[in-house]
């Protein structure tokens, strides 16, 4: 049977319900030991899934490998392995000629959701329905056409999926949310927009799905799709979410800030801009006050700033359930491994971090810093400086004309560049050349000559050029070829940036052979 790609369509800019918000807790977490276990040689034509908890109480994931090398039919293969942590056994449970990729897993009906007959491009496919696959006695129940197959052009690609149920899966397919009763092949409803880079994530009994979208995270009801809550974030940036195990706390990230709100109150309760680039997908809680952002790095609410490094180099995205870190490895021998996460260094940093509070800080809210201006190229200083006052007053210091930290605005010029542009509307589209010689901005936080952070841009020019009356092609590159004083007043600055003795007490580690290795 056919799913169907259209139908009822959720606005998210929809005002949410004034119902009150009741908490969805995670139920309690299994406990993972730390392990390897050993799946199979690979090469750069496997595609690893991420593992996948099936059978979790029992330390059990699933992982598919999914083959379709082009030009070698006879090579094509998928795999499924179910693999136990606690006994650290692994068994192949699926073993077709069709590339294959699991998607999820539903606990209470041992069910499992997974994409097959897919092409070199991981696209196309069917999504099907199989009970018991890891025990090794698969029952499939049902096969699902995915919509827009057969069509010209590419096939549809699966980007990410989850099971709501034994019954319901939500499916991003193409750059579109679609929830379906697949066992009807009934669209329930869909979001148009949606991101596999930032997908949507759910409390802990699915009850409610927080779905990442342009500045905003919108909590709707997963069943009904009705809209919950609006958060914003304050940036333009899609944000990664995750909920809280408590099910009342929502964490965004997205480049180097982040928020947490409070579903119950409508607050936020922990916000931070942060020294580190934290990235965006995917947030994992591991602790009550602190959580792993998707560029590895683990941030602490109450400190407000990047307290470890948990680097998976080498790795599908990992899964945390509970205390436990499970991810496997894409190298040429393929591993499911394991660890305790946060480990007792990452514990020992956070402690002494907490002990020394502010006076870690070398620049905190209420700190004085001074301006300065170098130049190296004509423009209006006093603009500059009045802009970067306007970032620093924003992220809660002082501007004072002397300070030991200073905030450097640097002005300069780059590389001329040439242009052309070719005129639209009827008739001949004429192609002009222009050359544009850009401004650079670039702002450095020091302390004497030591660097803490930096940020920096250059002109650049719209790819659509509208010329005035009697303006020429390169009278209208001379309007962006000035200095952008606005840079600086549009910057998140962090508020608290740790002394450099700090920072390299904030330490990083990789995960290997089931340990974390501290680098």
């Amino acid at each position: 049977m056919a799913l169907p790609g259209t139908g009822t369509t959720l606005d998210l800019a929809a005002a949410p319900s004034d119902d009150p918000f009741t908490p969805d807790p995670q139920p309690a977490a299994a406990a993972i030991p730390a392990a390897t276990v050993a799946l199979a040689s690979i090469d750069v034509y496997d595609k690893v899934s991420m593992p996948v908890p099936a059978r979790v109480a029992e330390g059990g994931f699933l992982v598919s490998i999914g083959r379709n090398k082009s030009g070698s039919p006879q090579e094509t293969r998928g795999r499924i392995y179910w693999m136990n942590l606690a006994s650290k056994k692994s068994d192949l449970v699926w073993d077709h000629p069709h590339a294959v990729s699991v998607l999820d897993y539903d606990q209470s009906n041992r069910r499992t959701l997974l994409v097959d007959k897919l092409d070199q491009f991981q696209r196309g496919g069917e999504l099907i329905m199989v009970e018991d696959l890891e025990t090794g006695s698969s029952k499939p129940l049902y096969r699902r056409i995915l919509p827009g197959a057969g069509k010209p052009g590419f096939a549809p690609r699966v980007e990410w999926a989850r099971l709501l149920s034994g019954s319901h899966a939500a499916a991003i397919v193409d750059g579109v949310l679609l929830v379906w009763d697949l066992p009807a092949a009934k669209l329930v409803y869909r979001i148009e927009k949606a991101s596999a880079s930032e997908p949507p994530v759910f409390s802990g009994n699915q009850r409610y799905m927080a779905v990442p979208q342009s500045g905003k995270v919108v909590i709707v009801e997963t069943a009904t799709g009705k809209v919950r809550k609006s958060f914003d974030t304050g940036s333009t940036l899609t944000p990664g979410a995750a909920f809280h195990p408590d099910g009342r706390l929502l964490a965004a990230c997205f480049s180097n800030q982040y928020r947490v709100w409070d579903c119950v109150e409508d607050k936020v309760v922990s916000e931070a801009t942060t020294t580190d680039h934290l990235g965006s997908h995917p947030i994992h809680w591991i602790g009550p006050r602190l959580f792993r952002a998707g560029l590895s790095d683990a941030v602490h609410l109450d400190l407000g700033m990047s307290v470890w490094k948990y680097t998976t180099a080498g790795a599908t995205e990992p899964v945390v359930v509970g205390k436990t870190l499970v991810t496997a490895t894409t190298s040429q021998n393929c591993v499911l491994t394991s660890a305790i996460i946060p480990h007792s260094s990452a514990e020992k940093s956070i402690d002494q971090l907490m002990r020394a509070g502010d006076a870690a800080m070398l620049v905190r809210p209420g700190s004085s810093v001074a301006i300065a201006v170098e130049a190296s190229a004509p423009v209006d200083q006093a603009e500059i400086k009045e802009s970067l006052s306007g970032a620093a007053e924003k992220a809660g210091w002082k501007v004072s004309g002397r300070a030991p930290v200073t905030l450097v605005a640097k002005i300069g010029r780059g590389k001329t560049q040439q242009l052309q542009f070719r005129s639209m509307g009827s008739g001949d589209r004429k192609v002009s050349s222009a050359e544009l010689t850009p401004f650079t901005a670039e702002l450095e936080i020091r302390r004497g000559t030591t660097v803490l952070w930096t940020r920096s841009t250059t002109n650049h020019i719209p790819s659509l050029l509208r010329l005035e009356e009697g303006e020429t092609v390169q009278d209208a590159v001379k309007r962006y070829e000035k200095p952008d004083a606005a840079f600086f007043s549009r910057l998140d600055l962090p508020p608290r940036i740790p002394k450099p003795e700090i920072t390299k007490q904030v330490g990083r580690s990789i995960l290997k052979d089931g340990a974390w290795q501290d680098l």
